[in-house]
């Protein structure tokens, strides 16, 4: 009895450690946006986005990150606006719910800074790019940052408004704390 007592207690313990050791892993990105229409900024994001990486090898060419974007969570705090961005013209929701960014590769630019090789995905159709990366910190806690422009033509959203430009701003933050 005594030691059935014992294993139930260790692995009592042992739940309440993992439970706490998965609640101390923190997460947070932003994906932001600014485009131009009529002369004037925009600016929006998407309130829902995921990222998957692994840098758990010093190795580059091992490393792993994997993005989506939920197109049905884009803000511009204007409701109307967002509506219309959701349609087909746009970001065609109903038949394209993600965009997604794979990196391929990366290549160390500085200490910090690398230039990644993507997949970007928007509306079924994916084009090769490179963008910058900045990562700082270590495999326990980093912070991730990409700033880079894309031609919305190249993915068929907005069609060929001569009001609205075609290069938009992304902006993307990943922090990550275990």
């Amino acid at each position: 009895m005594k030691k059935t007592h014992s294993i139930i207690m260790l692995i009592v313990s042992l739940a309440v450690s993992l439970t706490s050791l998965a609640q101390t892993k923190t997460t947070e990105i932003t994906v932001d946006f600014k485009i131009r229409n009529l002369g004037i900024n925009v600016d929006g994001y998407f309130k829902k986005a995921s990222i998957t990486t692994n840098f758990t090898s010093d190795d580059s060419s091992n490393w792993l990150l994997y993005g989506t974007v939920d197109t049905g969570s884009i803000d511009t705090d204007n409701k109307k606006r967002d509506a219309h961005l959701l349609k087909d013209d746009f970001f065609d929701v109903e038949n394209y719910p993600e965009i997604t960014l794979k990196v391929t590769s990366f290549q160390k630019v500085s200490e910090t800074t690398y230039d990644a090789l993507v997949n970007l995905t928007i509306k079924g159709i994916t084009k090769a790019m490179k963008i910058p990366i900045e990562i700082i910190g270590d495999i326990n806690s980093f912070k991730l940052r990409s700033n880079f422009e894309i031609n919305r033509r190249d993915f068929d959203v907005g069609g060929g408004s001569l009001i609205l430009s075609n290069t938009v701003k992304i902006r993307v933050n990943y922090l990550f704390k275990n």
